[in-house]
């Protein structure tokens, strides 16, 4: 009876561990599982032969039972080939002498059993267990010594050192007579043998780090799976049973044919254990087949994924070739222009000192051509830092660095920027700019107000620099709606038509990849980074909107892009088309916004020429301004001298901006608590923060825009001291 549960329990161990091995080769294909689902296919050749025929013939074979033991004698097989393949590089060069400690137990062992065994079987046996067990004990010994450095518990090991433990005691208890069945440890060590079955897949899940319960695969894995696991389930149980059930058929048939002495000489042993040696066969080659079907399947599929990134990145790869090559055109072309107008400026200012005051004409004529060599030099380097931005925003956005800040703004304030940025772009051209705004939108919004001008400014850049005759219009429009938790939301819809060169219909979509510029023959003139409309769509998609195209090559495109924004006033924008241009009309040069006479401020910064273009900037403005060249200088004068806010360098040799900051805050004095603004050409990902995070006050990048220095000194200098021009 115990041998009969003995035999049940392994074909239904068996059986559980040869589906959870097939079903996770199918999800994820290992060389693991094929491992332990070849030690389970071999395991289960004998155990379904030798427990089917016990039940069927109330005994274990005793006739050609050497069949019994071809699945035993291949079973180790993949286990020593399992046990190499999960060993770590730091165990490959580990060995421990301790390791060969049950090398005497298996001598003990194999000379007690070769009595009751053939000669080739029992050394055969032996030394596999021997391998395995010594393989086994070494990782665990391995990881004994390592797992402070981080070693990975050997459950494969583990398992596998108790299954040949556990068979050593099995058949050493076999060569010994015992009172009944239920007295011999033989039984026990069967049962706990057989429980390897399902131990041993369990030990590879938890090496490989997977879940115990369920995976997640690609959809080809998912429809792999659910061709061939409800398959592999119904033809081995039904294989299983059909072979048991056949196998009796035939034993009462033959048996009754016995009875009836019409073929007494009938093998009835021969036929049965034959028939059920070919059930378990075809269970194995079915397992067999389905694992080259499946491995088969994942190298096709594998190899045409690699095909297809590898497609993705030669493009890739010519994207950002191109786009070295477009880079390197761009920013030498406005460098260019720097340097040569700033050559002719020198020329002329020489010849002009040379002139009489009688030459005041060629003396006005010299100026003009200076401010024109000065206007092209101010138009190049905007270009620069334009395209130098364009590769920041997008580093950021890559980065993750780009954050979305929400606030209250005017709506005319952001379509008042962006129109008098591009009238003028549009000007230069000789291009029509037509503005056209919905009287009734709301003036009051909460958003990222920076992003969203941003966004809309890059597709009316882009508008103006792919037109080159007729015009250029900005349509915005909204749709309101209510969100019952958040109150009144309108979708912002701004449309950009221009009558432009317009997009081929194959390369609209490369329009938003990264480092793309489409129809570079036609194109080549015109300057850009090609990141442009990447950034926006990057910003639209981080703020909840979007943006799409219609064109037609050499008639034009329209842009148009939807952003949500929170409606915070119920008051309209009103007739924006009629105030922007009445703008234009009043538009004059720029004088300065403020006078501070009363005002002192320190510059701190290794480079005269920079500290010149601060005292120029600030000219205006009659601040008091102190220079300083090393941060060891700027310390000093900090120490004895007050000042109402402190612009520091950051990369200066000998002392840094950030020593010399943590120097004065320490010295105390008169500028401890003095506002200390970080003005570096350091604009990389995370500077801001940085700095901030350093003690700064505030932070501002080179080069310097005129606008920005004077904003911060306006929120810096004590209120008292401004005198606001009229």
């Amino acid at each position: 009876m115990f041998e009969q549960i003995g035999n049940i329990y392994a074909i239904v161990l068996n059986l559980i561990g040869l589906v959870v091995c097939l079903f996770r080769y199918i999800d994820k294909p290992r060389r693991s599982w094929v491992y332990v689902t070849a030690f389970l296919l071999a395991t289960l050749l004998s155990d379904y032969y030798w427990g089917a025929y016990s039940l069927l013939m109330g005994d274990g074979p005793n006739v050609s039972s050497y069949i019994a033991y071809v699945g035993d004698n291949l079973s180790p097989i993949p286990l020593i080939l399992l046990l190499l393949h999960i060993r770590s590089d730091g165990e490959k060069k580990f060995f421990s002498p301790l390791s060969l400690l049950p090398v005497p137990l298996t001598a003990y062992q194999f000379t007690i059993y070769i009595q009751f065994g053939g000669l080739f079987n029992n050394i055969w046996q032996c030394l596999f267990s021997t391998i395995i067990i010594v393989l086994s004990l070494n990782s665990v010994i391995y990881y004994f010594k390592n797992r402070k450095n981080g070693a990975k518990i050997p459950y494969v090991a583990h398992i596998l050192f108790a299954y040949v433990f556990f068979e050593y005691a099995m058949w050493t208890s076999s060569c010994y007579d015992w009172p009944n069945e239920w007295l011999n440890p033989y039984n026990y060590a069967n049962l706990l043998v057989f429980f390897a079955l399902i131990a041993l897949p369990w030990a590879v899940i938890k090496m490989h780090g997977d879940k115990i319960i369920g995976s997640k695969s690609r959809t080809s894995t998912k429809r792999m799976g659910a061709l061939f696991k409800p398959i592999y389930l119904i033809v081995s149980i039904g294989i299983c049973f059909g072979g048991y059930f056949m196998g009796m058929s035939i034993r009462d048939t033959l048996d009754s044919a016995i009875e009836r002495d019409l073929e007494s000489d009938v093998n009835v042993y021969s036929i049965i254990h034959n028939e059920l040696f070919m059930f378990s066969f075809i269970l194995v080659a079915f397992s067999v087949a389905i694992i080259f079907i499946v491995y088969f399947a994942h190298n096709t599929l594998e190899n045409s994924k690699l095909r297809e990134e590898k497609t993705i990145a030669e493009n890739s790869n010519a994207a950002k070739s191109e786009f070295l090559a477009s880079m390197s055109h761009e920013i030498r072309t406005p460098i260019n222009a720097v340097l040569g107008m700033n050559e002719m400026i020198l020329r002329d200012s020489l010849r002009s000192r040379d002139k009489l005051p009688e030459d005041k004409d060629e003396l006005r004529d010299i100026f003009v051509d200076i401010a024109n060599y000065s206007g092209n030099i101010e138009s190049a380097g905007k270009n620069l830092l334009s395209i130098i931005n364009d590769i920041l925003d997008f580093s950021k956005i890559e980065a993750g660095k780009m954050e979305i800040v929400d606030g209250d703004y005017k709506l005319s304030s952001v379509l008042n920027d962006v129109s008098n940025m591009i009238y003028y772009r549009a000007k230069s051209k000789e291009l029509k700019f037509i503005v056209d705004v919905d009287k009734e939108l709301p003036d009051g919004l909460h958003g990222d107000e920076v992003h969203v001008r941003q966004a809309v400014v890059n597709i009316l850049n882009n508008a103006v620099k792919y037109t080159d005759n007729g015009f250029v219009k900005l349509t915005v429009r909204g749709k309101k709606e209510l969100d019952s938790l958040n109150g009144y939301w309108i979708n912002l819809i701004f449309e950009v038509a221009d009558t432009g060169i317009g997009i081929r219909e194959e390369d609209i979509g490369k329009l938003f990849e990264k480092f793309e510029r489409v129809d570079l023959k036609q194109n080549k003139s015109v300057e850009g980074t090609g990141l442009g409309l990447a950034i926006t769509r990057n910003l639209l998609e981080m703020m909840g909107g979007t943006v799409s195209v219609k064109s037609k090559y050499g008639s034009g495109s329209t842009f148009t892009i939807s952003i949500p924004q929170k409606i915070t006033s119920g008051e309209a924008v009103g007739d924006f088309k009629e105030k922007f241009e009445r703008g234009m009309e009043k538009a004059k040069a720029y004088e300065g916004g403020f006078e501070a006479p009363d005002a002192k401020i320190l510059v701190v910064d290794d480079t005269k020429l920079n500290l010149a273009v601060v005292k120029g900037l600030l000219k205006a403005t009659k601040l008091q301004i102190d220079t300083a060249e090393r941060g060891a200088e700027s310390v000093k004068m900090a120490k004895d001298t007050q000042y109402d806010v402190i612009f520091m360098d950051q990369r200066m040799p000998e002392m840094d901006g950030s020593k010399a900051l943590s120097l004065i805050r320490e010295q105390g004095g008169v500028n401890k608590n003095t506002p200390i603004i970080c003005l570096t050409a350091d604009a990389v990902v995370g500077a801001r923060e940085r700095y901030i995070a350093e003690g700064f006050s505030d932070y501002l990048t080179k080069p310097i825009d005129r606008h920005a220095l004077e904003k911060t000194l306006i929120e810096y200098i004590p209120e008292e001291k401004v005198i606001y021009s009229e």
